[in-house]
């Protein structure tokens, strides 16, 4: 057996009630779905699950326990994921200033880069790290390959993880299509998603280990 279906079991229970309290990667596809649609928040939420899929990989080869014992690299971690935040909070504060866009130009906007964006931020996330290293290791048993657990448990995580993202993404789509059939609302939107990536940003900057 590759896994005990108990742990298993009592993992992905755990970890759906984690994924239910809202938290940066949920505010991240939120602030994606509602200022470029249903598409660009269920892209978002594929970025952030790929994202995951390379966590998982490297925590099964050491390296976020490598990580973890290094206060150095975390901090660089930390600083570089609160710095990326901000960046996206500046650009949607300068897309505000902009003239309005219809919601066509909305469909048309890069998936490529929305996908980019979620993968990053979830990579640059450090607390996924000590997810990996704190929470995870608890459902891990005695029998069987530690490396596979790993993988497995991972996996489980990310598909949770995935399909309640991929819900907000499209319900935050269809709420921000019909926000923007306003003329000014498009320009709310955009300051709406820069304070969630404002707030995100210097709630990492700030927090303690």
């Amino acid at each position: 057996m590759v896994i005990d279906s108990g742990a298993l079991l009592s993992f992905v229970a755990a970890v759906l009630v984690i994924q239910l309290v809202p938290g940066p990667g949920m505010l991240f596809v939120l602030a994606n779905g509602i200022v470029g649609g249903a598409g660009a928040g269920m892209v978002a939420a594929c970025g952030a699950a790929t994202g995951m899929l390379i966590h998982t990989v490297l925590a099964a080869a050491g390296l976020a326990a490598l990580l973890a014992s290094a206060p150095r690299a975390y901090e660089v971690v930390r600083m570089i994921g609160a710095a990326y935040l901000l960046w996206l909070a500046l650009i949607h504060l300068r897309s505000s200033a902009r003239p309005p866009i219809t919601a066509d130009a909305h469909a048309r906007a890069p998936m490529r880069s929305v996908f980019l964006r979620g993968l990053l931020n979830n990579l640059a996330n450090p607390k996924i790290i000590v997810f990996f290293i704190a929470f995870l290791p608890q459902f891990i048993v005695a029998e069987g390959s530690t490396n596979v657990q790993f993988v497995v448990l991972g996996i489980a995580f990310l598909l949770v993880g995935l399909a309640l993202d991929l819900s907000i993404g499209a319900a935050s789509g269809r709420l921000g299509a019909l926000l923007r059939r306003h003329h000014e609302l498009p320009k709310v939107l955009d300051r709406a998603a820069a304070l969630i990536y404002t707030v995100l940003g210097v709630r990492l900057l700030v927090e303690n280990n």
